[in-house]
């Protein structure tokens, strides 16, 4: 018997959330294909996952970044089990706002859902002069009370499914 879920992806639209949802969910290991001029759009979109060998039906959601969609983002948290906090760890605005900007909106319309934080980008830490650090993240997290931190790579498909993983065992009773 499966249980239903429903997470919710949050964060601006730097914080490579809508990757994360199209690579989970298409299991695809090259996002190149996606034309790099267009804005990815997922469709949110309802899968079978299996984690700790109990099938859960999971419905995914790409929360809307923009301020004109503050509303629409409220009936996007009705109803959901958990949320994924997301921020770049190439862009201090996207950690920034995760603190100033999303944690104060996720708690006033979901006050009692498990957040996951999740830190993108993770393949571009040698990169970069001046990354978000793992340790940053780790301090995020407690600051805002997050149930878990997941660091991940989109594009080397690293910590992806940790991240789904976190999300789901989240919603496990405590």
């Amino acid at each position: 018997m499966s249980k239903y879920l429903k997470i919710v992806a949050v964060g601006d639209h730097d914080s490579k959330k809508t990757e994360l949802l199209l690579k989970y969910t298409s299991n695809c290991n090259d996002l190149q294909h996606y034309n790099k001029f267009l804005v990815p759009q997922f469709q949110n979109n309802v899968y079978a996952v299996v984690v700790d060998r109990i099938e859960r039906v999971v419905q995914f959601v790409d929360a809307p970044a923009e301020d004109d969609y503050k509303t629409l983002r409220k009936e996007v948290f009705e109803n959901a089990d958990c949320i994924l906090l997301c921020y770049s760890i190439n862009s201090k605005p996207t950690f920034k706002n995760v603190s100033k900007k999303w944690v104060l909106e996720v708690r006033q319309h979901a006050p009692l859902v498990p957040i996951v934080l999740v830190a993108t980008d993770t393949e571009t830490r040698n990169n970069n002069a001046a990354p978000i650090s793992t340790e940053q993240g780790e301090n995020l997290k407690l600051l805002i009370g997050a149930y878990a931190f997941v660091e991940c790579s989109t594009r080397h498909f690293l910590g992806v499914d940790d991240v789904f993983i976190e999300a789901i065992r989240s919603t496990y009773p405590h």
